[in-house]
Order: structure tokens, then C-alpha cells, then sequence
């Protein structure tokens, strides 16, 4: 073997120590986050001009002042990244906040408490040039790193943004009959069960089909028509819950009242609002809340709409 080979061969050799070396450096000056055991009793989400706080009560997310419930998969989603909190890189070990949107007045400060303990504290700033990744920086520590995921974007979510906006589900299969009130009409939806067979059913047999009849309709009606009305409660959710008291509301546009076996629902559809949506009320909310205007005009129906097609 002449010289030259091996030149070569002792040279990647020192530069495979030295990226070994730089490697393991790099990894020490990453602090290990691990999660936290315990449930989470608190997140604290500060953004200039806003903070959020989400608290668990009696096992379920509230949020704010007012106690709002909150959206439990959105909640879930924040303790999931926290807990998993992953740093990829340390960028710099000096202060150097606004250059990462870490600054005070940019940053988005996140505190999670558990068993009455702060078990993270984290700023984040925007996102890196590839957009899969965050500069953060710790409460404990002066460093600035990468950690991954585009964190801004989740936890700059307002709390209109963050609140559960189901009011109610119930199943078509589950509803005995739908009235609905909409100008001078009032039409009576009614759930006729499929009949029992008298002979039992093959294991692989498809389940006979509940029909659907209509007080008001005069003749046949639309199947297929009634049947998305009766679909549209499971769930149904609202767009937004604008601060608007229901003393202000006046009379309803359309009324839809919702029978089961062991409830009454209502619905109360009010005026059609800038953003396309129509101010909304139920029995199942203290809240106004707002629905898409193609939502809401699904119910905005009289005999001549749910007649059958010919």
C-alpha cells in the first residue's frame, strides 16, 4: 500500500474522531426534556396583548376567566408536544432573542403545571426557514435551540379558537321526531323504525332501514332530503361564539325542536351576520354562538322543499 492510500485512509480516519467529538459535544449541550409523570392541571399560554390559561375541572379542559369548556383534542395536542419536547439544535448560547423572535414583546410563552408543580416552561419564537422546526429558548437555561415542529402556529391559537364548539350530538337512529318552524310553516319529521322480520335474520342479513315521515307534507316526500336534516346532529358544532347576549337576539328566524327518548333539544336560528353565519341558540348551550349560513339554511324548509322529486 503506498503512501498516498494511506494519507488518505488516516485522514477520513481524523475526520470521522473529529465529527465523533463534535457530535458528542453537540449532544451534551442539548438538556434532556423529559416528560412529566402526573396529570396536567394547568397550561399557561402567554402572547403579547392575550393570555390563555386552560385548567382541568371535575376531568374536563376549561378555559379563561369565564370558564368556557375547551377543545379537548387541541388541549391534548399541547400537553403531547410539550411532554415530547424535542431539541435538535443549539443555535446560540448567547441572548440573542429578537434575531428568533424570542424577545419579550414576540415571544410565546408556554408553563404547564403538574401536582401543583411548574414541570415545563418554554418561549417560542417563529419558525425556522424550512418550516418543520421552532427556535425556543428555556425558562432555565440562556441558549437559543431548534426543537420540532412548527410550534408557533399551535400555540397561537385564541381562545375563541380553542373552545369546544360541540353543542350536542345525537344520532339520526336516536331522534324520534324533528318540528320544525320556519315563516308560518311547521312540519313534524317522524321516525318510523324498520320492522322486526318474523323469521330471524341470516348473521350476514343487512339491517332493515328507518323511514322517515312528514306531518304538514301533504304527499310524499323527499327521503333523501329528510335524511340529511336527521343526519346533521351528530355532531352538531358551532363556527364561533361571538359576544353577543341572547336579550338581543329578537324573535328566531326558524325554530327545530329535537325529541328523543329521553330529551328535548331546541335550536333557535336568528339574523345572517357579516362573516356569513347566522346567530344561533340552544337548549344544550348558556352561550350565542354562530353556524354556517349553509348549515343553517338546511333547516330553512317548508312542505313544497321536502315534497318528493318527480
Amino acid at each position: 500500500m503506498n503512501k498516498k492510500i494511506l494519507a488518505s485512509l488516516g485522514l477520513i480516519a481524523l475526520l470521522a474522531v473529529v465529527l465523533l467529538v463534535l457530535a458528542r459535544k453537540k449532544g451534551a449541550d442539548l438538556p434532556r426534556l423529559g416528560p412529566w409523570s402526573g396529570e396536567t392541571e394547568e397550561i399557561v399560554i402567554k402572547r403579547p396583548g392575550e393570555t390563555v390559561r386552560l385548567f382541568r375541572r371535575d376531568g374536563a379542559w376549561l378555559i379563561g376567566e369565564a370558564a368556557y369548556p375547551a377543545d379537548a383534542q387541541a388541549v391534548a395536542g399541547f400537553e403531547e408536544k410539550m411532554k415530547n419536547l424535542m431539541l435538535s439544535d443549539l443555535i446560540s448560547v448567547r441572548e440573542h432573542y429578537e434575531r428568533y423572535d424570542l424577545g419579550g414583546d414576540r415571544a410565546i410563552e408556554v408553563s404547564l403545571r403538574s401536582g401543583g408543580k411548574l414541570v415545563r416552561h418554554v418561549f417560542i419564537g417563529k419558525k425556522s426557514g424550512t418550516f418543520r422546526h421552532s427556535y425556543v429558548r428555556l425558562a432555565e437555561r440562556p441558549g437559543v435551540y431548534l426543537a420540532e415542529g412548527a410550534l408557533s402556529d399551535e400555540f397561537g391559537k385564541s381562545i375563541d379558537e380553542l373552545r369546544n364548539r360541540e353543542i350536542f350530538t345525537e344520532a339520526k337512529s336516536g331522534i324520534d321526531s324533528i318540528e320544525i318552524l320556519y315563516g308560518a310553516s311547521v312540519l313534524t319529521l317522524k321516525r318510523k323504525p324498520a320492522a322486526r322480520p318474523a323469521q330471524p335474520e341470516k348473521k350476514d342479513a343487512a339491517p332493515g332501514e328507518d323511514r322517515w315521515e312528514c306531518t304538514g307534507c301533504g304527499g310524499p316526500v323527499d327521503a333523501n332530503r329528510i335524511g340529511q336534516i336527521a343526519g346533521s346532529f351528530a355532531p352538531f358544532t358551532a363556527a364561533a361564539f361571538p359576544a353577543v347576549e341572547k336579550k338581543s337576539l329578537g324573535a328566531p328566524r326558524c325554530t327545530v325542536r329535537i325529541k328523543t327518548a329521553g330529551k328535548r333539544i331546541e335550536l333557535a336560528f336568528y339574523s345572517k351576520i357579516g362573516d356569513n353565519r347566522y346567530l344561533c341558540t340552544s337548549t344544550e348551550s348558556p352561550y350565542v354562538f354562530t353556524v354556517d349560513a349553509w348549515k343553517a339554511e338546511r333547516y330553512f324548509v317548508t312542505a313544497k322543499d321536502l315534497k318528493e322529486k318527480k
